[in-house]
């Protein structure tokens, strides 16, 4: 038998940040996909909004994103 983790108090509002980030992160990636159907350079603030994103995650700033 497996014994529960009990989460920790940043559990909750990290879940919220990470949700919020990937919807965003989605919404950017199908405006880039929709207007780079048409014409690719169009997509480039997308595509640069995407990068700006994982950025964020990747430094790994946690503290800083749930305050």
């Amino acid at each position: 038998m497996v014994e529960a983790i009990a989460p920790t108090p940043i559990a909750a509002p990290l879940d919220d940040y990470l949700r919020e980030v990937v919807q965003t992160l989605h919404t950017a990636v199908n405006q880039g996909m929709r207007k780079a159907a048409d014409d690719p350079k169009a997509a480039t603030p997308q595509i640069a909004d995407c990068e700006e994103i994982i950025s964020v995650i990747m430094a790994g700033d946690v503290k800083d994103w749930v305050g």
